[in-house]
């Protein structure tokens, strides 16, 4: 499962062929806008209503979606082998999202009118419209925006020449060409924006029978638990990026201790937080400058920070050698408790006699 960046046809191919099953969207690129627009306009199936494991009845449904089946077909460009298979494209609709999609559009379309109509009259076409498809431009509605430029012409006679005004004398007219905007909204553009909204077309290879409509929903709205430890690859504590490695096995090598390191920052997240769920209390003090912050979501990065100021001190006489351990406070006592890791794991090494 992920972003779009695992939906390209290579990936796709590969996963299928060496046995897995991935759940990805398709980004909106090539042909995808298209093929998406003809579904959801024409839909092969009446869309279904989609709730989520435990919604009640009562409650909206989340979204809506339906499902086709593709054939496709990769050739690997490496041995020439042809990758051929049966993919299930589900096409889903987040009711949220299209809301919000919906919503953002008004606002901005309201606010281009706004400042279309506060320009400023110009003398020339040419530059109101200028003016105009920046502020189009700007607030990304010129598919949904009709704009019209109208002349205002006015006439003014003049006199020629000094002396008093008398039938006989010579006048002369001046023409000032003023521009100025009108707007309409494009109902049609609007009303199929409308339709399109929050859709968005995903794409798998599992069957039906393993993976149905609403579980591929519920499972991708949990996607942000993969991303979150790739995150941690990219750039947090486990950043891969300073590290400039070419040699194939070092990499190999590197990655698989870093993908274990993953799994432990992962699983003491886990455990931490199922914990505190359960016994229904919250955590203080992880947060540095803020102690009576509170949390029942904390990352594993904030709980170990909290070992930081753990000393092992090393006393030595002429006799025999000790050691000492800095005492857990009651938060460091309470995350072990939660990470059900026993306290003995601070507990100094036994003494050592000299035998001297």
């Amino acid at each position: 499962m992920g972003d779009c960046k695992l939906a390209s046809l290579a990936n796709r191919a590969q996963i299928h062929d060496d046995g897995g099953f991935y759940l990805a969207p398709l980004p909106l690129t090539g042909n995808t806008p298209a093929e998406l627009e003809a579904w959801v306009l024409k839909p092969p199936s009446a869309p279904r209503p989609i709730r989520l494991p435990g919604q009640a009845r009562r409650e909206p449904p989340v979204g809506q979606g339906f499902e086709v089946k593709v054939e496709c077909v990769w050739q690997n460009p490496d041995t020439s082998e042809t990758v051929t298979w049966t993919e299930r494209r589900l096409i889903l609709q987040s009711a949220a999202h299209a809301q919000r999609q919906q919503a953002g559009l008004r606002n901005r379309l309201t606010k281009a009118e706004t400042a279309l109509r506060a320009l400023k009259p110009a003398s020339e076409q040419a530059e109101l419209e200028k003016r105009a498809q920046a502020l189009l431009t700007r607030y990304d509605v010129a598919d949904y925006l009709e704009v019209r430029y109208t002349e205002h012409v006015e006439r003014q006679t003049h006199y020629v020449g000094g002396g008093r005004p008398g039938p006989n004398r010579r006048t002369k007219t001046i023409e000032t060409h003023t521009w100025m905007v009108k707007t309409k909204r494009r109902r049609a553009a609007l009303n199929r924006f409308n339709r399109l909204a929050g859709w968005r077309v995903y794409v798998t290879n599992t069957p039906a029978r393993r993976l149905r409509l609403v579980g591929a929903v519920n499972c991708y709205r949990q996607e942000w638990q993969p991303e979150h430890g790739f995150h941690r690859l990219k750039g947090g504590l486990l950043a891969i990026t300073p590290l400039f490695l070419k040699d194939d096995n070092r990499i190999r090598g590197l990655l698989l201790l870093l993908g274990i390191a993953l799994r432990a920052l992962t699983l003491i997240e886990f455990v931490a937080r199922r914990e505190l769920k359960t016994s229904g209390e919250t955590l203080k003090g992880l947060y540095a400058g803020n102690p009576n912050r509170a949390t029942d979501q904390p990352t594993t990065e904030r709980l170990l920070k909290v070992f930081d100021d753990i000393t092992l001190y090393r006393h030595e006489s002429t006799t025999r050698i000790w050691y000492e351990v800095t005492e857990l406070s009651p938060l460091q006592r309470r995350i072990l408790q939660l990470m059900q890791v026993p306290e003995s794991v601070y507990a100094p090494p036994s003494a050592l006699i000299d035998s001297g």
